[in-house]
């Protein structure tokens, strides 16, 4: 219905010109005969408007089989009904349409080869990343059997090395699944004591080191979540706990609670530090590409993709992902997901 107003306001000069020339010779039967005039008038108004009709009837239906021409053409020129169409188009229309097509033809070219350097990009990231975690795994192993033959600071600083380089290396893999076009992510029931348990024993060595005090409270409680894409959020938020201690502090403390607030339909994961804490003015962005803040010197040298890895992750995987914090008392990373009923 739009198509067909479109259409009569495009020729709407054509009715106008059939109206003036009946009214031209209205005029000139007026002055011959007035009382014929009087029956004719109307008659003249009736044609015109009928042939305006009819006109724009076949115009429309001239337009509709050359827009499915042109269609067809265009999704595939070899389609038999696309070369019967183009009979109805001009010679000039016929080209544009033939540049267009191939200018499409060329730009669909151009997104299959760079979806399939996409994919052999995100191929290669995952199989630089396992490859790599072999040394770093042998190199964290040479470091527990030798740890006797090293001197307190020498060990420290190579298991942060260590740490580091672990951290960096995971956190490159899951950029790269983030920005992929297919993510396996599986939903399944996960038990956060399980996770929580499973991210604490992969920091044990560097929590003993940093003389971190561990405590879990969670209870029997499961969500419907990825379990690796949790993983990856804890291990963000356990490994800024280290990383952002308080040396001041003779107690250090780090806290993992799970709860099913009253009145709400969710359940809440609290990951809690009494470390360094973050500045009022720098929580907002927390979760922003590259931001790390001016809290320490510390945080001026990290790279900012942690928490905005966690945060991205947490986006896809529908949890809702807030912080908190008041400077020099600790941090608080807050993980809220919603109860799915599962038949």
């Amino acid at each position: 219905m739009r198509r067909v107003r479109a259409l009569c306001r495009e020729h709407i000069a054509f009715l106008l010109l059939l109206l003036a020339a009946d009214a031209l010779f209205g005029f000139f039967l007026w002055l011959a005969d007035a009382k014929a005039f009087q029956v004719l008038v109307g008659i003249f108004a009736a044609t015109a408007l009928a042939l305006f009709g009819i006109s724009m009837a076949y115009i429309f239906h001239r337009e509709e089989k050359k827009r499915q021409a042109a269609e067809y053409f265009l999704t595939g020129p070899d389609d038999p009904r696309a070369l019967q169409g183009l009979e109805l188009l001009s010679l000039r229309e016929r080209e544009q349409l033939v540049q267009i097509s191939a200018q499409l033809r060329e730009m669909e070219n151009l997104l299959l080869d760079g979806r399939r350097q996409q994919e052999d990009y995100e191929e290669y990231i995952e199989t630089w990343v396992h490859e790599i975690k072999i040394p770093l795994s042998l190199m964290a192993l040479l470091l527990d059997n030798r740890r006797e033959e090293m001197s307190p600071l020498l060990y420290r600083r190579m298991l942060y090395i260590s740490n580091e380089m672990n951290e960096y290396v995971t956190q490159i893999l899951y950029y790269a699944r983030l920005k992929a076009s297919h993510r396996d992510y599986r939903f399944r029931p996960v038990s956060l004591r399980e996770c929580c348990e499973e991210v604490l024993e992969q920091y044990r060595t560097y929590l003993e080191e940093e003389q971190i005090q561990t405590s879990l409270h969670t209870g029997d409680i499961c969500v419907l979540t990825d379990r690796k894409g949790l993983l990856f959020i804890l291990a963000q938020a356990v490994s800024n706990a280290c990383k952002y201690k308080d040396d001041s502090k003779e107690k250090r403390i780090l806290s993992l609670s799970g709860e099913m607030p009253a009145g709400e339909n969710a359940v809440c994961l609290s990951v809690r530090d009494n470390g360094i804490g973050v500045k009022q003015a720098d929580l907002p962005f927390l979760f922003d590409r590259g931001f790390t803040g001016d809290t320490d010197e510390r945080k001026r040298k990290a790279t900012g993709m942690g928490l905005y890895l966690a945060g991205q992750m947490a986006k896809n995987l529908h949890i809702e992902l807030s912080a908190d914090s008041f400077y020099g008392e600790g941090f608080t990373l807050t993980l809220k997901f919603p109860v799915v009923d599962i038949p």
